[in-house]
């Protein structure tokens, strides 16, 4: 027998939603300030501010929902309360989408500003590529998931409608995919510099943040059953993880930025060292043979050399050829390198003597 008592299934969704609205502005705000203040904008905080106004507008969504009875049973609802749950449902699919894609958007852009090797970039150019058209496409075919369109919260409206549940399905194995490629592509890179274990370790967690994203999406994964639910404003698990995933995710891209402005309240777990000259970016950087400064030869010994600022100091890094291994300096040097400004080292830009 099916239960049609008038219960509310949306109260753990409504205390998500009203906490990331303010969570999510506060971590995107602290971003920010770690980032003007050392005149350090660029495209991936665009990109941040972006994910977090469309966070912001599920949640909004999902509130107005649930006061329209999102949660509730539909036998319960009168049919102008269950046509705006349906139709916050639809445009709650589409900016979802397109917020997912935003937070992958700027950590892969944050990848493109602190790795210089060619084989990064080419990686990270090619999921930007994957990640942006496949956000476009599934929007537009989100938009378009009835035939009219507008039977997609009016049920009584002659039309036909593609089969969500695959669409849905196949949207959460791409995000879950994507997201394990993302985590996976600084790996190789950390684990071949010269650290102690203590600032491995805290590199390996700033990259690692994603996790937890890729963990929610997982769970949701797991609660899409309810695509073609008979009472799709009462099953609402795949909403709720939704609204998890998404603001989860705009917290973690906050976060590898203020890793230079915690560094001055917590140092040791952080990890923050005595800066040499200027100011750190909080961002760890890895340069190749096309960033390489001159620092001399050691004999017998074919090296490429580049001044480095990780962990808020400024380190000298040697790759050695032809493997790429990568090996610290002790001593500290700027007498060879020429930096036109400041931004050459926070940005990742370097310059050959001539």
């Amino acid at each position: 027998m099916v239960d049609t008592s008038d219960l509310n299934h949306s109260n753990y969704e409504r205390i998500a939603c009203i906490t990331f609205c303010c969570i999510c502005p506060f971590f995107v705000a602290l971003r920010l300030y770690a980032r003007i203040s050392k005149n350090q904008l660029g495209l991936d905080d665009g990109a941040t501010v972006l994910a977090c106004l469309f966070a912001l507008a599920n949640n909004i969504q999902t509130l107005v929902a649930i006061e329209f009875g999102w949660g509730r049973h539909e036998v319960n609802l009168n049919d102008h309360q269950i046509m705006i749950c349906l139709l916050l449902h639809w445009t709650f699919q589409i900016t979802y989408k397109i917020s997912v894609a935003l937070n992958k958007i700027s950590i892969l852009l944050l990848y493109h500003r602190i790795m210089s090797q060619r084989i990064y970039r080419i990686c990270t150019y090619i999921l930007l590529s994957l990640v942006g058209l496949f956000a476009f496409t599934t929007s537009i075919a989100g938009v378009f998931q009835c035939i009219p369109i507008q039977k997609a919260w009016y049920k009584s409206v002659e039309g036909s409608c593609y089969n969500l549940e695959a669409a849905w399905y196949s949207n959460a194995v791409f995000s879950i995919v994507t997201d394990i490629f993302i985590i996976a592509l600084p790996t190789y890179m950390v684990y071949n510099l010269q650290r102690d274990r203590r600032e491995k370790v805290m590199l390996y967690a700033m990259f690692g943040m994603g996790i937890f994203v890729t963990f929610t999406s997982i769970m949701r994964f797991t609660a899409l059953k309810s695509a073609n639910s008979t009472d799709p404003t009462f099953d609402v698990d795949s909403g709720f993880w939704s609204v998890i995933e998404i603001n989860v995710g705009v917290i973690c891209i906050c976060l590898p930025p203020l890793r230079s402005l915690l560094s001055q309240f917590v140092p040791f777990l952080i990890g923050s060292r005595h800066v040499v000259a200027g100011s750190g970016s909080g961002y760890p950087y890895v340069g190749g043979k096309g960033d390489a400064s001159r620092a001399g030869e050691v004999p017998g010994r074919s090296r490429i050399a580049g001044h480095h600022e990780i962990l808020d100091s400024k380190e000298e890094l040697v790759f050695e050829d032809p493997k790429g291994g990568i090996t610290k300096s002790t001593h500290i040097t700027v007498s060879e390198t020429r930096i036109e400004n400041s931004d050459d080292i926070e940005m990742g830009h370097w310059k050959r003597d001539m």
